[in-house]
């Protein structure tokens, strides 16, 4: 029974001479793998380029009940990017939120509403001129709220310190390593208030990404390595 799908592509792995198998995030399954074949050598170039991880893509396949792959029928783009693919940066943010989602995937229950959030996100990034030095560090607080492990945000004068388990601010600065200091609070703060974070120097800001990293990390089972960050880290150094 063929069933058409919409999904964004997460992974590619080419399998034989002329397949691939696609990991693709979809708003009904999450992350499911689906093989492709003649998308690959002479004749296959359209295509090739069209599976491409990032693209979002819509398609038909047929449905199966069991854990085997699904073969794909036809794909196409249902929406094409105009920028993210000529854009280093914005590449490269996009690369690195796409790692994440494949890791966090699975943590929530609605993957609908996870899915129509990473797909606005993604587009927005494409079709914006505006600045995107944050754009990431905003996009992985909102997407916490989906997953079911919000960043809690009670920072007052009394409460200076966030800490990265309890996913809240707290009176002292408790387990050193689990725990930000005063001034990466207070700029935590300012990205879930939504107010002042556009002043947050460079290197706080980097600072204030890797600790972001660092709580999906303790919220997100074998969350493991992020191949796309030390690459996204260099491209803001320079």
């Amino acid at each position: 029974m063929l069933k058409s799908e919409e999904g964004i592509i997460t992974r590619t792995v080419k399998y034989g001479e002329s397949s691939v198998i696609l990991d693709i995030l979809t708003s009904t399954q999450g992350i499911k793998s689906y093989i492709i074949s003649g998308v690959r050598g002479k004749g296959s170039k359209n295509k090739s380029s069209m599976i491409r991880v990032l693209n979002l893509v819509k398609f038909e396949a047929y449905s199966r009940d069991d854990d085997k792959l699904s073969r794909i029928k036809e794909i196409s783009y249902s929406y094409v990017y105009t920028s993210i693919p000529f854009d280093v940066i914005k590449a490269s943010i996009a690369t690195f939120l796409i790692e994440i989602c494949r890791k966090a995937v699975g943590t929530g229950d609605d993957y609908e509403k996870v899915y129509n959030f990473i797909i606005k996100g993604l587009i927005h990034l494409d079709k914006t001129n505006e600045a995107i030095a944050h754009f990431h560090i905003l996009f992985l607080i909102n997407l916490a709220k989906h997953l079911g492990f919000e960043i809690t945000d009670n920072y007052q004068i009394e409460t200076p310190y966030f800490h990265l388990k309890e996913g809240s601010f707290q009176i002292d600065r408790i387990e050193h390593r689990l725990t930000l200091d005063e001034e990466l609070s207070k700029y935590l703060h300012y990205y879930l208030s939504q107010s002042g974070y556009r002043e947050i120097p460079r290197a706080a800001r980097q600072a204030i990404l890797l600790r972001v990293v660092d709580y999906y990390r303790y919220h997100i089972e074998d969350f493991g390595e992020l191949k796309s960050l030390e690459v996204l880290m260099t491209l803001y150094e320079n």
